[in-house]
C-alpha cells in the first residue's frame, strides 16, 4: 500500500464517495424510469429498430422461400 499522501486522501474520500453516490442514483432513477416505459425490458430499442427489424425479417423470409 502505497502510504504517501494517505491523509490526503482521507480527507478527500467523503467527497469521491459523494459524487460516486450521485451519479449512481442518477443512473438508478433513469434505469429505473426505463423500465417502467418498456414494461421491465432492459434491452430498449430506438424508434426505427422495429422497422428495420421487420425488414430484416422479411429478407429472411424471402431468402429462405427463394432456396
Amino acid at each position: 500500500m502505497n502510504k504517501n499522501r494517505l491523509l490526503l486522501r482521507v480527507i478527500a474520500s467523503p467527497f469521491i464517495f459523494g459524487m460516486l453516490f450521485v451519479a449512481w442514483q442518477f443512473h438508478f432513477i433513469r434505469h429505473f424510469i426505463q423500465v417502467m416505459r418498456y414494461g421491465g425490458e432492459w434491452t430498449t430499442y430506438e424508434k426505427e429498430t422495429p422497422a428495420t427489424m421487420t425488414a430484416i425479417l422479411r429478407e429472411l423470409e424471402k431468402s429462405n422461400k427463394a432456396k
